[in-house]
């Protein structure tokens, strides 16, 4: 897996200036670094009339890609093509002489930053709300033609100087396709269990790796790909925190052309806050997760609801593997860590057997 670097701190007068390669007419009032990820992410207060306009900019903390150019493409051609949230791309600076490049400028939209952990909190009213909007957006991603083989989506069209991206499906394209599902996926497990042998629940990576050789032989097709989140998490939205509506989907860096049910089931596991059941305050909420996502997706594309209606355990088994690499990333109360560790240790257990 690549190092993952720090985020890069700009100025602000070089925020001023990458703000003017999309739009020189744009005035900037205020710079505020944004704490969020590796990637360099300032939001902008721009004058605009008797108000000022909230903007957002994202940049490679490294001058590396880091999917940064696909994931403005991606995000317009939702905004172009589907009812998900997504912030408006403003303008994309691919490369350049003397800026850090890329980047790409955008559109605030309203609405909290919640932690990851949150979910667990929510209340089943707000979560039922959430799970039911997600799975309306999986719908209609799941519905985009965009790509016909299996990996990490990118983009195939011309760099921009600062223009805003065309919002084309036929622009995105698939990074070192695989022509099967099969095949992607034993490669995409095959990776996620070598940073489980690393991890704090190393001693059950022998025993995961056994189970997912047997699985994996026993999926049925056919498997059609479609452009999948697979970044689900709560941390990764906007939402209003009295109602549970989703006001904004962030963070496309991490799209995968997937099946349907795989980009289901990560959903429905991370939005359920079955991996915090440990603590006494948080439940597995798995049943009304599915069923509000589900309701949500059958009203949005009903011709594909079957893809997505039978649980596979693969596929949960994956977002559990995914959960149990990046523990230590996850913010948990004083005293919990032990409790939170063994109600996974013990789901996965269940699985197993």
């Amino acid at each position: 897996m690549d190092d993952v670097p720090e985020s890069r701190e700009l100025s602000d007068a070089t925020v001023a200036a990458m703000v003017r390669e999309v739009d020189p007419d744009r005035g900037v009032e205020t710079v505020t670094r944004v704490d969020r990820g590796f990637c360099s992410v300032y939001r902008i207060g721009i004058a605009d009339a008797d108000s000022t306009l909230q903007l957002y900019l994202k940049a490679s903390p490294d001058g590396q890609p880091w999917a940064i150019p696909t994931e403005a493409r991606i995000q317009a051609t939702l905004e172009a093509h589907t009812s998900v949230p997504v912030p408006e791309v403003l303008g994309v600076v691919d490369d350049h002489d003397t800026l850090p490049t890329p980047y790409y400028l955008m559109r605030g939209l309203p609405g909290d930053e919640l932690a990851y952990e949150r979910i667990g909190r929510v209340d089943d009213e707000t979560l039922d709300r959430l799970a039911r909007e997600t799975g309306r957006y999986l719908a209609a991603l799941h519905s985009v033609p965009a790509v016909d083989r299996f990996g990490h989506v990118r983009h195939d069209g011309p760099d921009l100087t600062g223009g805003r991206p065309v919002g084309d499906p036929s622009t995105l394209t698939v990074g070192d396709p695989h022509e099967t599902w099969p095949s992607f996926l034993r490669e995409y497990v095959d990776r996620e269990l070598e940073r489980h042998a690393d991890s704090r629940f190393s001693d059950l990576t022998p025993a995961l790796r056994r189970w997912f050789e047997a699985g994996l032989d026993d999926l049925d097709g056919p498997f059609e790909p479609v452009l999948g989140r697979n970044d689900h998490g709560l941390h990764n939205l906007l939402v209003d925190p009295e109602t549970g509506e989703v006001t904004a989907m962030l963070d496309w860096g991490y799209t995968l052309a997937v099946p349907a049910a795989f980009d289901f089931e990560f959903a429905v596991y991370l939005y359920s806050g079955a991996f915090l059941a440990g603590r006494p305050d948080v439940s597995d909420r798995r049943p009304l997760v599915r069923e509000a996502m589900l309701a949500g997706y059958r009203a949005i594309a009903p011709e594909l609801a079957a893809r997505v209606s039978t649980p596979e355990p693969c596929y949960e088994a994956a977002a559990m593997v995914r959960i149990m690499n990046d523990f230590d990333s996850l913010t948990l109360p004083d005293g919990s860590e032990s409790a939170v560790m063994e109600r996974i240790r013990t789901d996965v257990r269940t699985l197993l057997e």
